[in-house]
């Protein structure tokens, strides 16, 4: 059985809930000052409110959270307004988030409109965020060939920056390098862009959760942006059910937990319906030939069924196919909004 302590040493963040007051006849405390016995908080990175509940998630050492728990647990005793970003609020509540896989988006505000080929440039800017917290970690994902994250930018007017991350441990990197940038203005594709003051994390699961997932014969999966597969020294923009499945398979046993893993399966589906067309992806060496649209796959085989609608879920995170990590292959349940 696991036990509190290791739940809470292995944290992918901690957040807490926060209440605007109205008038106050407490003198406010600064939120950093409020927790001032705790040092090792890295960063302080507001997130999107929701129905106007205003949340902060905390950064710090993943050893550091249990005890960073601890103190703010002791915190409640004292009944004081905190001050935040020019606002008085009271304390109401902490989440802690033990998830595997998270997305995040964070909009972008472009000095100009955004080309269309931004792959490298949002794979390089991750990078950079990643190694001003950790150079090795950094370094260490440029080596694998198995990338545990996703990038894209939403097209239109008002675009987003989407990152989905596979492993827990990327999360609190991640969030210290976005810190230094967020609110302000960075190069993106040598255009100016200023970064939103707040990050959007709109999915979170688990590995366990997934393997919970009710399974369905039928499996209809959207292609929100070009995918291809490899097919020997060819490239096959049809997303046939052996190269879907095959990869997600692979990416999740290259980062679920051993005792999660699936055995090697000989998938046997069929194609039910489909609406697709081809589209390019523009890249910064060349352009992409990909398909967008939806696909409905059917496996009559029930176990093979049962590991599909796991995947398939899981997809939404991973990406399918070719260059998930420059924009390509972002997928979803067909239905699903995020």
């Amino acid at each position: 059985m696991t036990s509190t302590n290791d739940n809470l040493t292995s944290m992918a963040g901690l957040t807490i809930v926060l209440k605007p007051l109205r008038s106050s006849t407490l003198q406010a405390i600064g939120l950093a000052d409020w927790l001032s016995k705790f040092e090792p908080v890295q960063a302080w990175i507001p997130l999107v409110q929701q129905n106007g509940v205003t949340k902060v998630m905390l950064v710090a050492e993943a050893q550091d959270y249990s005890t960073l728990t601890q103190t703010i647990c002791q915190q409640i005793i004292w009944n004081v307004a905190i001050a935040w970003q020019g606002n008085c609020y009271e304390f109401t509540g902490i989440e802690v988030d033990n998830h595997d896989l998270h997305v995040l988006q964070i909009s972008l505000t472009p000095a100009e409109s955004l080309p269309r080929s931004m792959g490298r440039a949002i794979h390089a800017q991750f990078s950079q965020w990643l190694a001003i917290a950790d150079s090795a970690l950094a370094d260490h994902l440029h080596q694998q060939s198995q990338l545990p994250f996703t990038l894209s930018i939403s097209p239109g007017s008002h675009p987003k920056l989407r990152i989905s991350l596979l492993q827990k441990k990327l999360l609190a990197p991640l969030l210290l390098g976005l810190s230094h940038s967020l609110g302000q203005e960075m190069l993106l594709a040598n255009i100016a862009c200023r970064l939103g003051q707040a990050i959007d994390i709109v999915q979170m699961n688990q590995f366990e959760q997934l393997t919970q997932t009710i399974p369905k014969e039928a499996i209809e999966l959207e292609f929100l942006s070009p995918t291809s597969f490899k097919q020997g020294q060819q490239i096959q923009p049809f997303p046939l059910p052996e190269f879907v499945f095959a990869g997600l398979h692979r990416r999740w046993n290259a980062f679920a937990p051993n005792h999660l893993h699936f055995p090697k399966v000989e998938w046997q589906s069929l194609v039910a319906m489909y609406e697709l067309r081809t589209k390019t992806f523009r890249m910064e060496g060349g352009s992409e030939i990909g398909s967008v649209g939806w696909v409905r796959y059917r496996f009559p085989n029930p176990e093979q069924a049962r590991i599909a609608t796991i995947l398939a879920h899981f997809a939404s995170f991973a990406g399918v196919g070719r260059k998930t990590t420059m924009g390509m292959g972002q997928t979803r349940l067909k239905g699903k909004e995020n």
